[in-house]
């Protein structure tokens, strides 16, 4: 009998570890969700295609609203097409040249995307903008709120606005996976939380108030994390992670946060 349970317990230990080590090796497969081209994409007349290269790899994206001495750069979240922001930004932000620029694998951009890469990418191409307008704001939703928060640590960046946004992904993968070791497993970490005190932008937080993918719990650590550095947070009803930016009062929180 105890040869039996013995036996059981080194099964199920086994087969823990297993899992342990497919999520390990395979994390990535997990955590990014790149988005194809849209093949038959015709964008507003307005819009202009522009092209980044960093380190080997070529970074595609959209330039809306030309001409103008504020910049606005757009981080999408994951999954997401980001040509379907033209529209919005077109309509809505008129004083900003707004850019959005797909991730490495996402859209027409190459490479794969990864931490690393991801902030290597976002500084490059900040320093590529700001070379042409006076000031540069950011805007980073979801996982790109990670992304955004790594450029105004190590950036002048004038305004810093964060759409339901998280702490780290390592807690965001706590409240899925949270029977195995995610601190020590995670690669990617995006720990937005502990780059907070070094943040000197103005920065606004728009969060939803369904959201059923980051925790409520996550975005309110961040918000604890910014302390007195935060200018505003902006709580959208009834709104969840996909929809929040069809809400009237998401609007007219970015327009404030913008001003």
């Amino acid at each position: 009998m105890k040869s039996s349970m013995l036996s059981l317990l080194v099964t199920l230990l086994l087969m823990y570890l297993s899992v342990c080590l497919l999520l390990f090796v395979a994390q990535r497969k997990f955590m990014y969700f790149p988005t194809p081209p849209l093949l038959h994409f015709s964008p507003p007349m307005e819009a202009t295609q522009i092209i980044f290269e960093n380190e080997g790899e070529s970074l595609s994206g959209w330039v809306v609203n030309e001409g103008h001495s504020k910049a606005l750069l757009y981080y999408g979240g994951n999954a997401e097409n980001i040509e379907y922001n033209i529209p919005f930004f077109k309509e809505n932000l008129t004083d900003y040249t707004v850019y959005l620029i797909a991730y490495r694998g996402y859209g027409d951009s190459t490479g794969k995307p990864t931490e690393v890469n991801l902030y290597s990418d976002a500084l490059h191409i900040f320093d590529r903008v700001i070379a042409d307008h006076e000031q540069v704001s950011l805007l980073g939703r979801s996982l790109g709120s990670g992304v955004a928060t790594y450029v105004a640590t190590h950036r002048q960046v004038d305004k810093l606005i964060l759409v339901t946004p998280f702490d780290s992904t390592a807690n965001v993968a706590k409240s899925v996976y949270w029977m195995f070791p995610v601190s020590w497993l995670i690669k990617d970490k995006y720990e937005s939380a502990k780059r907070a005190p070094n943040i000197d932008a103005r920065t606004t937080i728009i969060y939803a108030e369904n959201d059923n993918v980051i925790p409520r719990e996550s975005t309110e650590y961040l918000i604890e994390a910014f302390s007195h550095r935060l200018e505003d947070s902006i709580l959208i009803r009834s709104a969840d992670h996909n929809d929040i930016s069809e809400y009237p009062d998401y609007v007219t929180g970015l327009k404030r946060a913008l001003d």
